[in-house]
């Protein structure tokens, strides 16, 4: 087994040329120890005001440009994070996984992360569909809630989070809860 990093971006809109302002990552290893990761970078600040009001009010008030990694020094943060070709959990990682690629493609520097993604709420509806196959839920549950992540979260016993949602390390810390909830913990 390898190690596993939960991990998630902010970024100033969702296609692929947007910019990542946030970044965080926890990295457990084989042993359950964890290390965690958290940084924001410089970006094009015109890109975050076309933002929609909530993500450009939220963006405007915790992005630190004085904090604020380069791109160069994001990718040896990130790198660090990444040694050993870890397997990348998250909420829809290959959003992330894919910008962070555009970044390291700039310095000539291939993906360092397992080529199999693992999106947390793929395997949330699969535990509930395991759960539904041996009577304990009804698999509607999980087919219902597929494009509904709180409702997803909430029916594997994890209550989303409210102040820290659609922050990096937040959205980090429950997909890690999540994935703790729906396969016992560790790895």
């Amino acid at each position: 087994m390898t190690a596993i990093v939960f991990m998630d971006t902010e970024t100033t809109g969702l296609s692929p040329d947007d910019h990542i302002w946030e970044w965080a990552a926890v990295r457990r290893e084989e042993d359950d120890s964890e290390t965690g990761y958290h940084c924001f970078v410089e970006h094009d600040l015109a890109k975050a005001k076309a933002l929609p009001e909530f993500f450009r009010a939220d963006h405007d008030a915790r992005y630190d440009p004085t904090g604020a990694l380069d791109l160069a020094d994001f990718v040896e943060l990130f790198s660090g994070a990444l040694v050993g070709q870890p397997h990348v959990i998250g909420a829809v990682p290959n959003f992330d996984t894919e910008r962070l690629a555009r970044i390291l493609a700039y310095y000539d520097v291939p993906p360092m992360w397992h080529y199999h993604l693992k999106d947390i709420e793929n395997l949330a509806i699969g535990y509930l569909l395991g759960r539904a196959s041996m009577g304990d839920v009804d698999a509607g549950l999980a087919l219902g809630q597929q494009d509904d992540s709180d409702a997803l979260s909430r029916a594997c016993g994890v209550e989303p989070p409210t102040t820290e949602r659609h922050t990096a390390m937040g959205d980090v810390r429950w997909a890690m809860a999540l994935y703790d909830a729906i396969s016992g913990g560790g790895l």
